[in-house]
């Protein structure tokens, strides 16, 4: 279940200042989604394979720079095919892109979301641990600061899963209730809302705002009934 929640991970925070400076025109937003799609890339595969949720991840994350810069979505399918088979180059890509497009704060929020899809299974394995060191070297991030970023990644991932182990006992809701939608909603309709209350709801945007440890725990649950509601009523549109 927190692999659907992670489908849609800082997509809000990524790219809410997208194209925020007057002077970034659609062009160069569109010029940082390559870069971006490239990295990615790299980390999806490298672990060896790029599985449903990652391809998911990736394929919400090239939807959204399309939608925002107008730019051609093949372009960037064919960018993130090219580059997921080379992980050799991963720090000079980084680093170029870095160079081009990032201050020190926008380079933490990259890497923050380049972790959030090699952590989509809740854990990093040695090869997702080796390209995102890649790229923290590529962008002037050291291993220090690195390390206390991964360490809190493995603290949230080790309190969902303490969560998930316990039983639940309430009983199922109703899943239009819970997305908020009238029973004669269309499936695009549902679709949206649900979008809209993963990003309200996202612990990482919470802990972004620096919302309170017991907040964020009510977020996630929310949000795993927001996953449940999302995937019955997917089922019965379909």
């Amino acid at each position: 279940m927190l692999a659907y929640i992670l489908i849609f991970l800082a997509i809000y925070i990524l790219y809410k200042n997208f194209t925020a400076k007057p002077a970034y025109s659609k062009f160069d937003a569109f010029d940082e989604g390559k870069y971006l799609v490239a990295l990615l890339g790299k980390v999806a595969k490298s672990d060896g394979r790029v599985d449903e949720f990652e391809a998911k991840f990736i394929s919400q994350t090239i939807d959204d720079i399309v939608a925002k810069t107008g730019g051609n979505r093949n372009d960037l399918k064919a960018i993130y095919a090219s580059e997921k088979e080379n992980l050799k180059n991963t720090y000079a890509i980084a680093l170029e892109y870095r160079q081009k497009y990032l201050g020190v704060q926008s380079a933490l929020a990259r890497l923050t979301f380049f972790l959030n899809l090699a952590y989509i299974n809740g854990e990093l394995n040695e090869g997702e641990r080796q390209v995102i060191s890649d790229i923290a070297r590529g962008f002037g991030i050291s291993q220090s600061v690195l390390n206390v970023i991964i360490s809190r990644f493995e603290s949230f991932y080790a309190r969902q899963e303490q969560r998930q182990d316990t039983p639940k006992q309430s009983p199922k809701k109703d899943p239009y209730e819970v997305l908020g939608v009238s029973k004669d909603a269309s499936l695009a309709e549902i679709k949206k809302r649900y979008r809209e209350l993963v990003r309200q709801y996202h612990p990482d945007i919470l802990m972004g705002k620096g919302e309170s440890e017991e907040k964020i725990a009510m977020a996630t649950k929310k949000l795993q009934e927001i996953n449940e509601a999302y995937e019955i009523l997917q089922k019965q549109k379909a």
